[in-house]
């Protein structure tokens, strides 16, 4: 059975509290970082995480042959 949860005026945003029961059955702390996405009509919260050395490495090797040319344009000047 989903939990139901009313949203709170925050300033001039709405926001949704998590019990603590909550946070703990996913592993988040409560000043955790979270990423949220909206998917069709669902808000989709999930824990952020960053990327591991493997993975920066990854994309900043694919940035770096995306844009060679201009890189070393910059690097003559």
């Amino acid at each position: 059975m989903p939990l139901v949860k009313r949203l709170t005026r925050i300033g001039t945003s709405s926001g949704v509290i998590l019990d603590r029961a909550v946070l703990r059955q996913v592993d988040l702390e409560p000043d955790a970082e979270v990423e949220v996405a909206v998917e069709g009509k669902r808000i989709v919260i999930t824990a952020h995480r960053y990327a591991t050395r493997a993975e920066f490495g990854a994309a900043k090797r694919k940035v770096f042959a995306a844009n060679r040319a201009s890189l070393e344009r910059l690097a003559k000047r």
